[in-house]
């Protein structure tokens, strides 16, 4: 009889083990180093104390930008394989997935936190296709900040540049004072990096209206006198960038002592604390153009058929929470969606100055280009090749022929179709 309670007590306990280890999370991000890999784990332990019954089994995948995730789980949805969630930028980078019917809405969780009082309109467009959303966001990132060294511009006297006027004017100065320095490096073994810089000689010559419809598809790109404006622009700085641009990447190309300015995104910061340099002291930086919030947000997603639909549904409403988001977004350099995160609960100044703009009404938040979060995923790598081409032949006539051409390739005005049936 004893060995029998035995058994049963056995048979109880392994009952009690599998249901608890059936309850899992299956989650497919790119973010694998640095602050990165610090704020995701610290959003994990996070969800275990909110749900010690959930075991996360995560899948992080090594690549920036998540072009190497995107391949990965191509292979895994079409085989009928979805994780119980993954990251994927908002905007075309989403729209992949939902064109490919592999997402299910996330309308009852965004009703339920009720979200539209917590974030931006723009925020909403980007991850709602056919009237349905896809994607809760977790973090927002700004790409059009430009990044100086304090020291060297102290040492000449400078004053930051706050548009691209100034900015041509400034790399001139520096170029007179010190012939031996290059005023703006770039690290085009990340292509992106050229985008940056051009995405704000564009916002700043021609505005976001225009910006928008350019990375559209609705303007008429060879005939256009304000696209052909920025890339004359654009062709005013090539004299002043580093002419070995193609031979680093962009956090290679801040890590040079006689580096001066780069356009990058405010995640640099973050790669500059790590590295020991100062605020303030070693590095600072400044919105340019300063009216505009070019933004880039990562979410997460609800895929059909997934294992554990129920842990997912707790990981998309946790990760809505201003506590979580706050957390997180301190570790990575990013700010948090959610408009009740304190933007003075931030470390930086770069974090502070971007919660308080992307929540203020008079700066106009746009998509950006970069990684497809405005321009469909498809043109962009013939796009960033056009761009750091035209860095070595700085030919206004030929690029904006190129960008022309591969707009019709891709077909980017009937691809972006989803963005205008927003406005």
């Amino acid at each position: 009889k004893g060995n029998k309670v035995l058994l049963l007590v056995a048979i109880l306990v392994l009952s009690a083990t599998i249901i608890f280890a059936a309850e899992q999370l299956t989650i497919y991000e790119w973010w694998t180093a640095g602050g990165e890999l610090q704020a995701i784990t610290k959003a994990f332990q996070m969800f275990n104390e909110a749900y010690p019954n959930i075991k996360i089994i995560p899948n992080p995948i090594v690549g920036g930008g998540g072009a190497t995730l995107q391949m990965v789980l191509t292979g895994l949805l079409a085989a009928g394989m979805p994780p119980d969630t993954f990251q994927s930028l908002g905007g075309s980078s989403l729209k992949l997935y939902v064109d490919g019917g592999y997402l299910m809405p996330v309308d009852d969780i965004w009703t339920k936190e009720n979200l539209d009082n917590v974030f931006p309109k723009m925020l909403k467009e980007m991850i709602t296709f056919n009237g349905h959303q896809y994607g809760i966001p977790m973090d927002i990132h700004r790409a059009n900040w430009l990044f100086y060294n304090t020291k060297i511009f102290d040492q000449l006297g400078l004053t930051p540049p706050t548009n691209i006027d100034e900015l041509i004017n400034t790399c001139a100065t520096i170029k007179k004072q010190r012939p031996d320095l290059w005023p703006i490096t770039l690290g085009t073994r990340d292509k992106f990096t050229a985008v940056f810089l051009f995405d704000d000689v564009l916002l700043d010559v021609a505005g976001p209206t225009v910006y928008e419809k350019y990375y559209t598809g609705q303007l008429d790109v060879q005939n256009d006198p304000n696209i052909r404006k920025a890339f004359e622009y654009y062709a005013k700085l090539v004299p002043y960038i580093y002419p070995y641009h193609g031979s680093q990447t962009w956090d290679q190309a801040l890590g040079r002592k006689d580096w001066v300015m780069m356009a990058i995104g405010d995640f640099a910061a973050g790669y500059m604390l790590a590295t020991g340099q100062k605020y303030g002291v070693d590095w600072d930086a400044l919105a340019i153009p300063n009216n505009v919030f070019l933004m880039i947000v990562d979410t997460f997603t609800r895929p059909k058929n997934a294992k554990d639909p129920n842990s997912t549904n707790d990981w998309l409403e946790f990760i809505t929470q201003p506590l979580l988001e706050q957390q997180f977004s301190i570790l990575k350099g990013s700010i948090a969606p959610n408009n009740k995160v304190d933007p003075s609960t931030y470390l930086t100044p770069i974090q502070q100055e971007d919660a308080k703009d992307f929540n203020n009404p008079n700066i106009t938040i746009v998509p950006s280009s970069i990684h497809g979060s405005l321009a469909p995923t498809n043109f962009l790598s013939d796009y960033q090749d056009v761009l750091v081409n035209f860095l070595y032949s700085p030919d206004v006539n030929r690029v904006l022929s190129q960008i022309s051409n591969i707009m019709k390739i891709y077909n980017v005005k009937d691809a972006s179709q989803w963005f205008w049936s927003m406005q």
